[in-house]
């Protein structure tokens, strides 16, 4: 589920606001969070780098004066003025602007809404760039926020899998390699992986089961090849649901196991039989 944009609440509005804008996104099914815990969780559990850019962009573009630490009070900087269950209100300001963030529990909805208010003429042009980034920031981290704890960890490990890993052990002559049909562009798509060899099946468990691309890939056009010990094999592979992919990591090789058990958030094991 995606972030979208949404009217404005007059709930806790700033008056005379000159800046408004509201994104929201459904919370999680059965969730009791209050608006607070969400508004630490939108910004104290943002990544480092995120952190740093949001205060170097609040103190230093903006010039809001923010509390040097987080406290009860305070979320990363910003004064809590308002706390119920449903809703939390956050100011600051600076001699050019007065700001307000506010993070509401709406129905089956998280909303956040911001509100700038211009003290000086150019506190405008000042806003005008910021307010782009804030646009594209906020739906960002709404949508990250609301992610279960295993699309998160999924969305990291595919990254570092993506730009940095997969490249480098691809050129390996004698790395396993599967290659699937694209489902979409109908291009063929090579995937480093760790398995083995049973006579004519190969073995082996995808760390992220139906998240997985080439596993998607799979479902819509089963005929594979597996590049084995530096030679190519074309077979047909299975998505065994029912087998026990933990039990069948202690059948496969032991360092690739474990880091499949180590990053992994939904695993299942796939067989492809090999054509004779």
């Amino acid at each position: 589920m995606n972030a979208r944009r949404v009217p404005v609440s007059p709930q806790a509005a700033m008056t005379e606001a000159d800046y408004a804008s509201a994104f929201g996104i459904a919370r999680p099914c059965g969730d009791v969070r209050t608006a607070e815990w969400w508004a630490r969780a939108l910004w104290e559990d943002a990544s480092l780098p995120t952190r740093w850019f949001l205060l170097a962009g609040w103190r230093g573009v903006l010039g809001l004066r923010l509390s040097p630490r987080s406290s009860p009070r305070r979320v990363l900087g910003w004064a809590i003025t308002r706390s119920t269950p449903e809703l939390v209100v956050l100011d600051a300001s600076s001699p050019l602007m007065a700001a307000r963030n506010v993070i509401r529990v709406d129905g089956d909805d998280l909303v956040w809404t911001t509100q700038v208010r211009f003290l000086r003429p150019l506190a405008r042009l000042v806003w005008a760039p910021a307010a782009l980034v804030h646009e594209r920031l906020v739906p960002r981290a709404l949508t990250r926020v609301t992610q279960d704890p295993a699309a998160r960890k999924h969305r990291r490990v595919t990254a570092f899998q993506r730009r940095v890993l997969n490249p480098l052990t691809r050129a390996l002559p004698f790395q396993t390699l599967l290659e699937t049909t694209g489902r979409t562009s109908g291009l063929p798509r090579r995937t480093p992986i760790a398995g083995r060899r049973l006579g004519d099946e190969f073995w082996f468990v995808s760390e992220h089961g139906d998240r997985s691309q080439y596993v998607r890939n799979i479902r819509a056009q089963p005929r594979v090849r597996v590049r084995i010990a530096g030679r190519w094999h074309a077979g047909t592979a299975e998505l065994l649901r029912q087998d026990d992919s933990r039990a069948r990591l202690d059948k496969l090789p032991k360092m690739n196991s474990a880091a499949v058990r180590a990053v992994g958030t939904d695993l299942l094991t796939v067989r492809v039989d090999l054509d004779r």
